[in-house]
């Protein structure tokens, strides 16, 4: 195999780890609504520092496990966290 196939090899396997990325953050985001609805129904405050923390401990943790940089991966989570809070809050708000 010559390098211009084995960069294309190695592109489309990680043109395949992204639609995996993307499926399974989709599939997290759409549990979103639920907990929306939960805590409207209980009167729980969309954020919930003690969790998040707690959450995040794990996953840097994962991360370490991994050999990924435990700052890289909490900038991806922040940001899901916070669509999580910006859906839940729209659909809170909506209601």
């Amino acid at each position: 195999m010559n390098d211009e196939d084995k960069i294309k090899q190695i592109r489309r396997h990680i043109d395949r780890i992204d639609t995996v990325i993307i499926t399974a953050l989709a599939e997290r985001m759409s549990l979103i609504p639920d907990v929306a609805e939960y805590k409207k129904n209980h009167n729980v405050p969309i954020f919930d520092e003690k969790r998040e923390v707690e959450i995040m401990k794990n996953l840097k943790r994962i991360a370490t496990q991994h050999g990924l940089d435990e700052g890289f991966v909490e900038e991806i989570f922040l940001s899901c966290f916070n669509e999580a809070k910006r859906i839940q809050n729209d659909i809170i708000s909506n209601s």
